[in-house]
């Protein structure tokens, strides 16, 4: 078992592989200090034409316990592009008229930084590699504080931005690689939209909780193109596909952001096991605007505007609560109750996720998160209306009541090539105690069920200026899945017709459960004012599934190409239930059978590219159902015709089924006038 420290560690990788001298060790000469100056503060200029090397970065947790864990970061490098690694600081004193002020200015030129693997080993196990990565990046850092942390005050200024480029394959150089193109991120401290995004003070501190970045305005920029290239050379960044583009610009209110010790605390891992824990949360400023749509041709985007809290709720608009750990060999999470808080519960309410014998698994917990905004404008924007696109007081409402989650990752792949990983997972965004209440045999108990709107889950098509919206309202969703790998650029041997890419694919369990009221409402009160149809309970349990993002082309631009397949288990069902009677509901049940679809393509268009000067969205693919789902599968893998049980209540009608078959389906839609 090694016992190297990460400081041992980074220092005895560095001195092995670095070719220039630690100035802390021998007295410096005028050639050394030539890189430092200090008229006015210290300048430090940095260079190399060889760059940093480590072998290996440990982190270490949980020493001398069961859950004794190293993750190992190993074959790092970080090189100049273009020319040498060259980076510059700047540090100052000043003062503002009543205290002390520390400046630090730090600039970096074109680098990469690269990651030959990410492994576990534990006391009893050594694990593969997830993957391979480099990061590609170039930007500057401002930041001037009461000492270089303070919790007395706002008294920080920060400036921060960044672009590159990050870069995933799960092999040696050639493998095909995913990117998160054309990188933007950049974050500063402001007066707020209101103010004009003057520069503002926020708060930079390490108090007894851990680190605290804090500020009641932020101007923040975060945008990406998801990129793929199935013939890479090493860490491409030229020969990339774009296939969409993703991102946010614009004011946050309220931030807060902290960083702290701490993994999993439940059952046998009491006390908490060692780990990480983050905390984010803020408000959305008037100007925040979400962005979904194409990275290449015109570049259309969805724009999501102008947010609000939903109904007249208290607390931050979004926030998120995030564990990170190393667990092993049976150890679990404390499970989760889906459509309750807590963890007493029952099955199938109760899903434990526990770490597969003599297995390691990066651990990932979600904990009391939440969206609970939406927004209420939408502009479809492109390079033929560019910031003239016309606002639509029109809303895709979608709010996440609840969003909790246990992910266990483990490393390693199932074919030929051992990079990769893993997934077991339990995801849910729940209305706590909706659906309950919904299907009490109490009709008071059912009248008062939806008294929790503001804080639960819905998903709404809404016309934001007659305050009116048709969906799901406080709804509960569950992801659940077991040994789903995530393969980049990996022929599947099951099904050889399925083309490669960003592929999800699992033979255990991949389910997926949508329960909540389908009906109508005022967005502003959707609890007395909502017109309930039915109570809706889908769910969709397959034991195999497979599913494939890859780079295409729809109407002459680049966009997201999808195919997929799954075979129901058996236990996958719908029921729509009267609201006044939840007993009595009609019923598919029992379904077994193949699915697959193919060809697909999301395509988004600005009202100046289409004929009737609306925007649009269009949703197309060829659906294959039964026998005729066929992607070069053969025995013993599913090809069945879909089956399944009719009833109504507790009276069964028989059976239907649907041999084969294939639809050609193309969903357009519009935002009318």
């Amino acid at each position: 078992m090694a016992s190297k420290t990460l400081l041992q560690t980074v220092l005895i990788g560095c001195l092995a592989s670095s070719s220039y001298s630690l100035w802390a060790l021998t007295p410096m000469d005028d050639d050394g200090l030539a890189g430092i100056s200090g008229q006015d503060g210290i300048t430090v200029n940095f260079q190399s034409d060889t760059g940093i090397q480590a072998q290996q970065i440990t982190w270490q947790t949980d020493i001398s316990t069961p859950q004794e864990a190293l993750t190992q970061l190993n074959t790092l490098a970080l090189e100049g592009v273009g020319g040498a690694l060259a980076a510059q600081l700047d540090l100052d004193v000043g003062y503002d008229g009543v205290d002390p002020m520390l400046a630090i200015n730090y600039q970096w030129g074109p680098s990469r930084f690269t990651m030959g693997g990410m492994a576990i080993t534990t006391p009893t196990n050594a694990t593969a590699s997830m993957g391979q990565a480099a990061f590609y990046s170039q930007g500057a850092l401002s930041m001037v504080n009461r000492g270089l942390f303070d919790n007395a005050g706002n008294k920080a200024r920060l400036d921060f931005s960044l672009t590159g480029d990050w870069v995933y394959r799960q092999g040696g150089s050639g493998s095909a690689e995913m990117s998160l193109g054309n990188l933007v991120f950049s974050n500063r401290f402001t007066t707020g939209a209101a103010g004009g995004h003057a520069d503002g003070v926020g708060t930079i501190a390490v108090d007894s909780d851990g680190i605290k970045v804090a500020s009641d305005f932020t101007e923040s920029v975060l945008q990406f193109d998801l990129m793929y290239n199935d013939s890479a050379s090493d860490f491409d960044i030229t020969g990339r596909t774009a296939m969409m583009h993703a991102g946010w610009i614009g004011g946050l209110k309220n931030t807060l952001f902290r960083v702290d010790a701490g993994g999993v605390g439940v059952n046998t891992l009491t006390p908490r096991t060692q780990g990480l824990h983050v905390l984010a949360q803020w408000d959305f400023d008037s100007d925040f605007i979400l962005n979904l749509g194409h990275a290449g041709g015109n570049d259309t985007q969805l724009q999501l505007r102008d947010w609000r809290i939903l109904g007249g709720g208290t607390g931050r608009m979004l926030n998120m609560d995030i564990s990170l750990d190393v667990l092993q060999d049976g150890a679990g999470t404390g499970g989760l109750c889906f459509g309750m808080t807590g963890t007493t519960c029952a099955a199938p309410d109760y899903h434990n996720s526990t770490v597969d014998a003599g297995q390691s698994a990066f651990a990932i917990l979600l904990r009391d998160s939440y969206l609970h905004a939406y927004s209420q404008n939408i502009a479809v924007d492109s390079l033929a209306n560019v910031n003239t696109a016309t606002p639509y007081d029109w809303s895709v409402l979608f709010t996440l009541g609840l969003l909790e989650a246990d992910i266990l990752v483990y490393p390693g792949g199932p074919y030929a090539e051992p990079d990769g990983l893993r997934l077991d997972a339990a995801v849910m965004v729940q209305s706590p105690g909706f659906w309950a209440a919904a299907n009490s045999s109490d009709a008071a108990t059912r009248a008062a069920a939806a008294s929790g709107w503001e804080t639960n889950t819905h998903f709404l098509l809404a016309d934001i200026s007659n305050d009116v919206g048709i969906g799901l309202m406080n709804a509960d969703i569950l992801w659940e899945a077991d040994d789903l790998y995530f393969l980049l650029g990996q022929s599947d041997p099951t099904f050889p017709g399925l083309p490669s890419g960003m592929m999800l694919g699992t033979n255990a369990l991949s389910r997926y459960q949508v329960r909540g009221a389908f009906g109508a409402g005022q967005p502003t009160a959707l609890d007395s004012n909502a017109a309930n149809v039915a109570l809706w309970d889908f769910n969709l349990s397959t034991n195999q599934f497979r599913f494939v993002l890859y780079p295409t082309t729809a109407d002459g631009s680049e966009a997201l190409g999808f195919d997929g397949f799954l075979n129901l288990d058996g236990s996958s069902y719908l029921s729509l239930a009267e609201i006044s009677s939840p007993q009595s509901a009609f019923r598919i049940y029992d379904v077994t059978g193949s699915i697959g679809w193919a060809n697909g393509s999301i395509t988004i268009r600005s009202e100046n590219e289409t004929a009737d000067g609306l925007p649009s969205l269009t949703l197309e693919n060829d659906l294959y159902l039964g026998q005729s789902a066929n992607f070069g599968q053969g025995s013993p893998d599913h090809l069945d015709p879909l089956v399944g049980s009719v009833g109504f209540g507790d009276q069964n009608y028989g059976q239907m089924a649907i041999p084969g078959g294939v639809w050609h389906s193309e969903i357009i839609a519009k935002i009318p006038q």
